[in-house]
């Protein structure tokens, strides 16, 4: 994180030091080229000489907000300089009205299903901020079951499989503690599924009391399921638009492969998901700040969405720390409020 605290930051740098520290990251952000002081000159609002926007860098630098990567050559910002940029350059971005109107009309094209609003918000967060998208499908705080079903592999073999009232399904494989064929699992589902139907992992334990050994077994099982489908390994995540960054440079060759293992599995997820905050405000992990080695050449930009203590999702994106913060942000703010928003219709009507 910052080694500034913002007040200090905002009296460091002059009206003027700010202006440049804004141009030399939008400039970086299109160029991904070191940014000289002649480049800032031309652009800059009013005649400044580039020997002053030199003498700015130069400050800029000593308090950590830019480095030169060559010593004859310009100025990139650091990751504390896009810190500071997002906190006091950027302002708060919106997408604008136009943009918001497309996309809202283009998920009201889609099927109102949760499924299909998970792709399709992968696929327009990844085309809109010009990153690769992440979006995981919503799933309860806590998960309740719908239904269970038990298949017969061997005498004292079964598969267990759950489904939760989110649709999301887990198998487990049940070492049963007495023999029972397909047509003793069926007459004990029949009977079950009515007593566990939409509890908690907490109440189904508590059906266990006075049960016989093959039914509190299973409830027992059926239990450790639930609690289960909270974690990190049964996150359901989509992705998309890795085309947008593998064709930049930070990304050429290993670091490429790198982005590709980042985004298979739970590794991701892992590494995010005790960072996050409840609520809808847009985080921000950029480069060092990022909590896992494998994110420290990335900016992310998360935020989560559904209803409140009720059910819950994330969505952000994933580019280079030289990502255009303000399209990013602007990006995952409006998709969340937008994802949200169709959820509390959804579950409203339903």
């Amino acid at each position: 994180m910052d080694t500034l605290q913002p007040e200090r930051e905002e009296q460091r740098l002059t009206e003027r030091q700010r202006m440049v520290l804004r141009l030399l990251v939008r400039e970086y952000v299109v160029s991904g080229r070191p940014v000289g002081s002649k480049t800032l000159a031309e652009q800059f609002p009013v005649s400044v000489s580039s020997a002053t926007i030199r003498n700015d860098l130069a400050a800029l630098e000593h308090v950590g907000f830019v480095q030169q990567p060559h010593t004859s050559g310009g100025r990139i910002p650091t990751d504390q300089g896009y810190r500071y940029y997002v906190h006091h350059l950027m302002g708060s971005p919106e997408l604008s009205s136009g943009d918001q109107i497309m996309i809202r009309h283009q998920f009201r094209q889609v099927e109102a299903q949760l499924d299909s609003w998970v792709d399709f918000a992968a696929e327009v967060l990844a085309e809109t901020a010009g990153n690769v998208s992440i979006v995981t499908a919503p799933r309860s705080m806590v998960a309740r079951l719908r239904h269970f079903e038990m298949i017969s592999l061997q005498p004292r073999l079964a598969l267990l499989i759950l489904v939760t009232q989110e649709s999301a399904v887990r198998q487990m494989m049940l070492h049963l503690p007495e023999d029972a064929d397909q047509a003793t699992l069926s007459r004990l589902t029949d009977v079950m599924v009515p007593m566990v139907r939409g509890l908690r992992a907490e109440d189904v334990e508590s059906q266990i009391v006075g049960a016989t050994e093959l039914p509190a077994y299973v409830l027992e099982q059926i239990a450790i399921g639930l609690r289960g489908m909270g974690s990190v390994e049964h996150t359901q995540i989509r992705h998309s638009g890795l085309e947008n960054i593998l064709g930049q440079p930070e990304f050429a060759g290993a670091a490429g492969h790198n982005v590709l293992e980042l985004l298979r599995g739970s590794a991701l997820l892992g590494a995010l998901l005790p960072q996050m905050s409840v609520g809808h405000e847009v985080q921000v992990f950029i480069g060092d700040e990022n909590p896992a080695d494998a994110l420290r050449h990335f900016g992310v930009v998360m935020a989560t969405y559904g209803i409140d203590g009720e059910v819950t999702g994330i969505l952000g994106v994933l580019g280079p720390t030289r990502m255009s913060y303000w399209r990013s942000i602007s990006s995952v703010r409006y998709m969340a409020r937008l994802m949200s928003d169709l959820m509390e219709d959804l579950y409203s009507s339903s």
